[in-house]
């Protein structure tokens, strides 16, 4: 039998509640895709970097390109995706 205390105290499971993130579902969406994007280009440097033919050279410098560029616009993005949020 409960007491009077635990009759009127709110289930453990009521008062758990996960925390809100502060960037929008899009923006943590995009954030995602992003990081896949990265680890692929990753591979993809990796593959040009051993490869002899005539185009390795430029999708080397493209994917080291892209992988300095993405996370900077991604960055960009997200702040102003949280700042149309407000």
């Amino acid at each position: 039998m409960k007491t009077e205390n635990e009759a009127n105290a709110p289930d453990m499971a009521d008062t758990e509640k996960k925390p809100a993130s502060s960037y929008p579902k899009g923006a943590r969406i995009i954030a995602a895709v992003a990081a896949v994007l990265l680890a692929l280009m990753y591979i993809a440097t990796l593959i040009a970097a051993f490869t002899t033919s005539p185009s390795a050279g430029g999708l080397f410098k493209a994917c080291v390109g892209a992988s300095i560029l993405v996370p900077i616009m991604l960055w960009f993005y997200i702040r102003f995706a949280k700042w149309l949020s407000k």
